[in-house]
């Protein structure tokens, strides 16, 4: 409370003042005035801090009603207006306005030329007649206002949830707003879809031109079910579409997985089919039976990989600072679609778990925390694809791996993917089968625990077309830094180039497999694990054709090279120009290899005869 002086004290001091006879005398009658003045500004001081501490009872009920409201008037919602289950009829330009208030049981059928604030829709008020402009295109959504039940429910409470939600968004939609607000809820939904087909109607559905906006506290989470196939969230053949904020929870560790005899691997937490301009922004993905986001067109491809007429690839979608995490087949996976950016986020624990043969919660395959892998289907002349699925144009950069099961990224069936200025720190980084013409550049590759038995950064794995052509081709992979891994590097396919990479503390740098046509040029590998080699090759026969191995360095605790077996049965040329061994070299059984112009401390040769010329 705020001090003011007293009556008394008050007149004391007037007559003080008018007794003294000192002319010099402090106090003056300005300064009386003063006081006089503070003590009026204190008292409205106070009544003011009284008024603000009285609050409005929005509940009372209002004392009007909306029968005789003329046209271009505005109402003013701050108290509780009951329709009694009556319908309004309201005349053109009324703007209704919100200041805490409700109107509740009923219907208002507008006019046209009319206005509403978004904040005093209901699940009990029904909106006819014309579409009212909204105030705000933002819109609040409060689960109590609807009818959400949160906390652990029934099936039926959990669809009524889906369904309530569902609606609330379309009409939203349809009235204009164009961004969805769900700040703090913690429910669950009924979003399973049996048969043999995700089907997005059952599902929290997000339309075109819209922003689903969700705060911190915002969890939606997917009713445990025994079905195989469900998706939490899903916008299907929409545009300009953004998801943003919340944290999404599947219903792995509480599916049940012995009701049906299948893998269960269909159980997504976020589906976009068929999405032209979409962005998934710092939403969080946990635990789906599933994929945690699965990225696809509308339906299949002809066979040339043409679009169909109703299809519809997902396209310029951009999947950024998310937590996608411990969902139990693949945290991410890319099937068809081009232009994708999947950039800033932290992708971990996917396909976690014991292998068993047994269906449960542990991983079920591919467990990659990303997996770009198109449906094709081999032609009949065995040399050549259906490309039902399409990808193109992948760029996945700056995102961080941790404790992915099998793979960081598995690169299985697509073309022009870039992988670029990442940090993986799982046991395998990239493998790459069926793929070609993809980049891999500027990436950190680093083992936090250390040398571990079975990691291997990057894996390029030979694969066949029918006629015995190679069918993983062009691939560059240059300025990547690798430590720490039992593998950094096995090289196997066709046209390759690794250029610049930096190989430190690995146990094999550089392993060469069955590979036609690739170059590795100024590569640098140093070690000093025990049993450590630079390049390297198994001591199963090997066809390695036209490898050229220039410039760069190896120093390392055993050899800088080790060729073992190779191109015994057919004719493969490998040339070794400009390289600096710091340690010595080991030819056995290996043929048809060249070494010039470089610098080693000793070599072995047995059972072969190299070409050594110049100045070695």
């Amino acid at each position: 409370m705020k001090s003011t002086i007293k009556p008394f004290l008050l007149t004391c001091f007037v007559l003080f003042s008018l007794l003294s006879c000192n002319k010099e005398e402090l106090f003056t009658e300005d300064a009386l005035a003063e006081i006089i003045t503070e003590e009026e500004n204190n008292e409205e001081e106070t009544n003011e801090d009284v008024e603000e501490t009285a609050e409005t009872d929005y509940t009372l009920p209002c004392d009007f009603t909306l029968n005789e409201i003329q046209a271009n008037s505005t109402i003013i919602i701050n108290c509780t207006l009951d329709l009694n289950g009556e319908t309004i009829n309201l005349p053109p330009n009324v703007t209704i306005e919100y200041e805490g208030g409700d109107i509740i049981n009923g219907t208002l059928n507008f006019s046209e030329g009319s206005t509403i604030d978004g904040n005093i829709l209901n699940s009990t008020l029904t909106i006819g007649g014309s579409s009212p402009q909204m105030k705000d295109t933002a819109f609040q959504f409060d689960p109590q206002r609807w009818g959400i039940v949160e906390g652990v429910v029934s099936d039926a409470v959990a669809l009524n949830n889906k369904e309530i939600l569902n609606i609330i968004i379309a009409q939203a939609q349809s009235m204009g707003i164009t961004t969805f607000e769900i700040d703090k809820i913690d429910a669950y939904f009924e979003v399973s879809s049996p048969g043999n087909k995700h089907q997005e109607e059952n599902t929290i559905l997000i339309p075109s031109n819209f922003h689903f906006k969700m705060g911190k506290d915002c969890n939606l989470r997917v009713q445990p079910t025994h079905i195989e196939r469900s998706a939490l969230l899903s916008s299907r053949g929409t545009e300009n579409v953004i998801i943003s904020g919340g944290k999404l929870w599947g219903d792995r560790y509480t599916h049940d997985y012995k009701t049906i005899t299948s893998r269960h691997g269909w159980g997504h937490v976020m589906m976009i089919r068929g999405v032209h301009n979409g962005i998934i922004d710092g939403v969080e993905m946990h635990e789906g039976a599933g994929d945690g986001i699965q990225i696809a067109g509308l339906e299949h491809r002809n066979n040339d990989g043409s679009l169909k007429s109703h299809g519809r690839e997902s396209k310029n979608v951009t999947l950024k600072n998310c937590l996608i995490n411990d969902n139990r087949r693949n945290n991410i996976s890319m099937v068809d679609g081009t232009d994708i950016y999947i950039e800033y986020n932290t992708i971990k624990n996917s396909g976690s778990g014991d292998d068993s043969s047994e269906v449960s919660s542990n991983g079920t395959s591919p467990r990659a925390g990303i997996d770009i892998e198109a449906f094709k289907n081999n032609a009949p002349d065995n040399n050549s694809v259906y490309d039902w699925e399409k990808t193109e144009n992948i760029h996945i950069r700056h995102n961080v791996f941790e404790e992915n099961y099998a793979v960081d990224v598995a690169l299985y069936n697509g073309e022009k993917a870039y992988v670029y200025e990442n940090t993986f720190r799982s046991n395998r980084g990239i493998s790459a089968a069926y793929s070609y013409n993809n980049k891999i550049y500027n990436n950190r590759f680093e083992r936090p625990e250390g040398l571990m038995s079975g990691s291997a950064a990057i894996k390029l794995e030979p694969r066949y077309w029918g006629n015995g052509t190679h069918r993983i081709k062009d691939f560059e992979v240059n300025n990547n830094t690798f430590t720490g891994y039992q593998f950094a590097i096995v090289a196997g396919g066709q046209g390759h180039e690794f250029k610049n990479n930096i190989m430190t503390n690995c146990q094999r740098g550089i392993i060469l497999i069955v590979s036609e046509d690739l170059e590795f040029d100024n590569n640098k590998i140093t070690s000093n694990v025990d049993r450590s080699y630079g390049y390297y090759t198994f001591s199963t026969e090997l066809s390695i054709k036209n490898c050229l191995i220039k410039n760069g360095e190896t120093n390392v605790e055993n050899r800088g090279l080790y060729f073992y077996n190779n191109n015994n049965d057919e004719t493969g040329d490998i040339t070794i120009d400009n390289v600096t061994f710091n340690g010595g070299i080991s030819l056995n059984a290996a043929q048809n290899v060249t070494i010039k112009n470089s610098a080693f401390d000793e070599i072995k040769i047995v059972d072969c005869e190299p070409i050594l010329i110049n100045n070695n």
